[in-house]
């Protein structure tokens, strides 16, 4: 959880302007207390709040390609950043960062590059050939980010709107799924899988059959419940299949974001969803690449009122699947 802040088109681009940034940046520090970066190109700012996870010692933010024409400024994390680095063998890297390929990616095949990406994320990107810039933010809005705009024509992009509530305006939260670029002349929808569509469904809502699919779920120790929709013309062969690929993509889901150079947990409330990220975590933590860093057992931790159901639960979960547990328990109950 990274904080950004970003700035285009500032008629003020005096030292003043550029304290005035550094300070509303401040603002996200809580977001990133391990570093604070600031580009500034004309009139044009991008500021980064930094929360070390991947190369902590070099990382730091913004980030550019080789001859710092092109600037970016990233919150979240990119999934697939050593499987791009592969295609970019023409490039040379500064860090180690999965955030690094945005700026070398961009330069390679342009905006398009953003459906190529494979994580959580928001951006904002300068590139100072065109003075043009482009902000994005992942499929379905993981990160936080808002846009807003000044009265001198200016626009602003940052993680909170506090950021922005005292220099813009206006401001909005940046929808998910889409990108703003100065080329392309605004806001569209970078997300447009085969299944995505905004027309009203045809077929009415059944609340019976929904019922029915859950009735027909499936309970499997230890700890994996997988819920199958069925229509009364599938078969058993069907639900087994989409069962076993409801698995697939749980494990693949989870094993991608073990993806750090720092020291990490799971957050386990003994539920259902936290206690199926658990499991498959601890199930495939032995055979990961940060098992080499920081051990094969996985470390869970629950907060709680002392008595809680929580913990309880959370406390069977993890001496069923063999965690380093860890509880943080509160003795207020003021919210």
């Amino acid at each position: 959880m990274c904080g950004i802040l970003a700035v285009f088109g500032c008629v003020d681009n005096s030292q003043a302007k550029r304290s005035r940034i550094i300070e509303l940046s401040r603002r996200l520090r809580h977001r990133g207390p391990d570093w604070s970066g600031l580009h500034c190109h004309q009139d044009c700012y991008l500021a980064h709040q930094r929360l070390a996870i991947v190369d902590p010692t070099s990382g730091d933010q913004p980030l550019y390609n080789e001859d710092k024409i092109v600037i970016v400024t990233v919150n979240g994390e990119i999934y697939n950043h050593k499987q791009s680095r592969e295609k970019l063998n023409s490039h040379q890297f500064r860090t180690g960062s999965d955030c690094e390929v945005n700026a070398h990616l961009y330069e390679e095949y342009g905006e398009d590059f953003v459906d190529m990406l494979d994580g959580m994320f928001s951006f904002v990107l300068l590139d100072t050939r065109y003075k043009s810039f482009i902000a994005a933010r992942d499929a379905i809005g993981i990160t936080r980010l808002y846009i807003g705009w000044g009265l001198d024509g200016s626009v602003w992009f940052a993680s909170e709107m506090k950021a922005l509530s005292d220099d813009c305006e206006r401001f909005i939260s940046f929808l998910p799924g889409h990108i703003y670029s100065t080329k392309q002349g605004g806001l569209r929808r970078w997300y447009n899988p085969p299944w995505y569509s905004e027309e009203i469904p045809a077929t009415p809502y059944d609340p019976k059959v929904l019922r029915e699919a859950f009735e027909k779920a499936c309970f499997k120790p230890p700890c994996i419940l997988v819920l199958v929709l069925l229509t009364a013309e599938q078969s058993h062969a069907t639900a087994v299949k989409h069962c076993s690929e409801y698995g697939r993509r749980t494990d693949k889901a989870v094993l991608k974001r073990l993806m750090t150079d720092v020291p990490f947990g799971v957050l386990l409330s003994g539920g259902l969803d936290s206690s199926l990220v658990a499991a498959v975590a601890s199930r495939h933590l032995t055979n990961s690449e940060v098992a080499c860093q920081w051990g094969s057992q996985l470390h869970t931790f629950c907060i709680g009122l002392k008595g809680s159901p929580d913990l309880k639960a959370a406390r069977e979960v993890a001496d069923y699947i063999g965690t380093r547990h860890h509880e943080l328990v509160s003795l207020s109950r003021k919210g």
